[in-house]
């Protein structure tokens, strides 16, 4: 054990690091030599010192190339998240190269998207100046492994418990009703009081099946007895289903306080219609682990600040 704990500490280079993390994505001792520019021999001969330092075997060789071993995929683990590390240090030392005091790297579910993460990071920046924020927008079942991974620092938006387990969890509000869309133009918008009938001569536009909000819509259209064959498109992009809403005569189902914002913006209207008080929580998530950076804490306690002012109790 202390020779196998010398040899990782004195003997494990990046280089070492960059060749196990190759074999592992490629499965190819060639294509790794071709990826490092170096030759197929000093792959062999590195990944043979490297086994003999550590006393097992990484990788199974057979006829459709390399298979890690149980002590392969630990090693390949841990030399993922250390070049993830190093990546992470130079980002920071040009940072502070160019006067920046930090990064966060945001996931953000469509609901967070327009109004609640770029609000909150607005905030952040008037706070510290020299911070970056980098944003992905995408759905949950893309954004919560990036998490995991070490991709993205935090993620905003709708929060589903059977899909947070490892993370740390914020809830910014118990959950926002929802509220019926449609373009200026569309023939309801000029209506004074509707009721669930009303809807049934046009289509929907709801999130894509899978995603979290999805499942609230399905009860509402359930609620208001209206059948899923209604359903026309299925968008997880705020943009792409605002202009279908603003171009044609669909209709959807948003949260609130983004239905208030684009109605605010004279981009779409909020529909007089009553709809049943099914909620799905709002907050932000983070891995246990490592210690959360001060700008991504700066940023939740921005968070924290905009969802108080901006996201409805209403749940119409």
């Amino acid at each position: 054990m202390a020779l196998l704990d010398w040899y990782i500490r004195a003997n494990l280079k990046p280089k070492h690091m960059q060749l196990l993390v190759g074999l592992d994505d490629l499965r190819n001792v060639g294509r790794v030599a071709g990826l490092l520019n170096v030759s197929q021999p000093a792959v062999s001969k590195t990944l043979a010192e490297i086994e003999r330092g550590l006393g097992v075997s990484l990788f199974e060789r057979g006829p459709r190339g390399l298979t890690p071993t149980s002590y392969g995929e630990c090693m390949i683990r841990l030399c993922r998240d250390m070049l993830r590390s190093l990546d992470s240090a130079g980002d920071e030392l040009r940072q502070l190269q160019s006067g920046t005091t930090g990064r966060v790297r945001v996931g953000v579910l469509p609901v967070a998207a327009p109004v609640l993460a770029p609000r909150a990071a607005i905030r952040l920046q008037q706070k510290a100046p020299r911070s970056i924020v980098i944003f992905h927008e995408a759905t949950a079942d893309r954004l919560l492994p990036m998490l995991r991974e070490g991709s993205l620092d935090i993620v905003v938006g709708t929060l589903a418990p059977l899909s947070m387990s490892g993370l740390e969890v914020h809830v910014l509000h118990s959950g926002e009703g929802s509220a019926a869309v449609c373009g200026l133009r569309h023939p309801l918008a000029a209506r004074t009081t509707l009721v669930p009938a009303d809807l049934l001569p046009y289509s929907l536009i709801i999130p894509p099946r899978g995603t979290i909000y999805r499942d609230a819509v399905e009860q509402v259209m359930t609620a208001l007895e209206l059948p899923i064959s209604m359903v026309q498109v299925e968008s997880g992009s705020m943009t792409a289903s605002n202009t279908y809403l603003r171009e044609t005569q669909l209709v959807s189902f948003y949260s609130p306080h983004l239905a208030k914002h684009y109605a605010c913006l004279g981009s779409l209207h909020v529909m007089p219609l009553a709809i049943p008080d099914i909620r799905v929580p709002i907050g932000c998530v983070w891995p246990k682990n490592p210690e959360l950076g001060p700008t991504t804490r700066l940023l939740i306690d921005m968070l924290i600040e905009v969802a108080a002012e901006e996201l409805s109790d209403d749940p119409t």
